[in-house]
């Protein structure tokens, strides 16, 4: 019976210089990794290098880019923050819009 032998999933893809056996940056660009952090908003999800803007900063120049809405509530890390509340690398900032905010205060109340 003849022996295979399997090479591990990191010497297959190579170490792309990270030393995590992922593919590194596949694009050649360097990565400020010490910058990233990740923004959220609804179904969009991305890491963007936001560490040491403030959260208004982050809406004004991604407002586009995540659909943001000016009134979205920010927070970081599950805690509501202001808008001069600075983020820091490896963080989470969400932007959120509470349930049933969508036509709040347009038209006549409903009784």
């Amino acid at each position: 019976m003849q022996e295979q032998r399997t090479r591990p999933r990191r010497e297959l893809f190579g170490s792309g210089g990270s030393g995590g056996g992922g593919f590194g940056n596949i694009f050649g660009g360097s990565t400020d990794s010490g910058r990233m952090a990740t923004v959220h908003h609804g179904l969009l999800t991305e890491n963007l290098p936001v560490a040491g803007m403030t959260v208004a900063e982050v809406r004004r120049r991604f407002a586009d880019r995540l659909d943001l809405d000016p009134r979205s509530t920010a927070q970081i890390d599950g805690n509501d923050v202001s808008n001069d509340t600075i983020v820091r690398s490896g963080q989470l900032l969400m932007f959120t819009r509470n349930s049933g905010e969508k036509g709040r205060g347009i038209g006549a109340k409903l009784l």
